[in-house]
């Protein structure tokens, strides 16, 4: 659910550059641990992003199927891999930590459903622990929860 993904991208942002002694309220990090907590949907011609990139989605879909090569570990490594050789001292290098924990983010979430997501692709094994399915009551209550243990986290004043 977009919603869901992108608040805990963000969160997961926040309490990331908190560990790492960064500015955490960056808009424009937490812009890109937004976008990238979307990025996984990429192979879902039905997603906000897949809509909206469908030119992408659509190919990517038939070829991949949902939850297969963008839902591992491989694109986060591939991902990083092309910012790499893009140039690491651009705008775009300097987004790569809060995307890649917006993307990481996602693959969090999405363990956490009956579904879950295999981290290790191609390998057929998925990682999961259910304890929510996408857009029930509980999705909402575990968003709630780890947002509250972020602003927690962030005021309590401790690392």
């Amino acid at each position: 659910m977009v919603v869901s993904h992108v608040l805990v991208g963000a969160g997961a942002w926040v309490a990331a550059a908190r560990l790492g002694g960064m500015v955490s309220g960056d808009a424009l990090a937490v812009g890109a641990a937004m976008a990238g907590s979307l990025l996984p949907d990429i192979d879902h011609p039905s997603s906000w992003l897949g809509r909206r990139l469908w030119v992408v989605s659509k190919p990517l879909s038939k070829l991949i199927g949902h939850r297969g090569l963008t839902h591992s570990l491989l694109a986060v490594v591939g991902g990083l891999a092309l910012v790499q050789a893009i140039h690491p001292s651009t705008v775009v290098a300097r987004l790569a930590e809060p995307l890649v924990v917006g993307y990481l983010s996602h693959l969090a979430a999405d363990a956490l459903t009956p579904a879950g997501v295999p981290l290790l692709w191609p390998l057929k094994r998925r990682f999961r622990l259910p304890l929510c399915a996408s857009g029930g009551a509980m999705e909402l209550l575990v968003v709630l929860a780890f947002l509250a243990a972020v602003g927690w986290f962030v005021t309590s004043g401790s690392v």
